[in-house]
């Protein structure tokens, strides 16, 4: 069976709400969806840096996000971000 590649177009909205899908499948739905989340992490790190987000792990295992316009958001990082994405 051949694989075939296809491009999708969505808003930073929709892209989101898959992001959140996908964190919330169980084991065997995300493994056939690995690229999808690649390419999320992917457009995820790339509007971070647009926006001139740091992070910074708190002493109480918080992350602080501030982006360059200085707004702050601390909460519990993601599973993913704790793995080095």
């Amino acid at each position: 069976m051949e694989m075939r590649e296809y491009k999708i177009t969505a808003n930073a909205f929709e892209c989101g709400v898959l992001f959140g899908l996908i964190m919330q499948a169980d084991e065997k739905q995300r493994v056939s969806l690995v690229n999808v989340w690649k390419q999320l992490v992917t457009l995820k790190k790339q509007a971070e840096e647009e926006a001139g987000v740091t992070k910074e792990m708190l002493p109480g295992g918080q992350l602080k996000l501030t982006d360059k316009d200085g707004t702050v958001i601390i909460r519990d990082p993601f599973p993913y971000e704790v793995e080095g994405n």
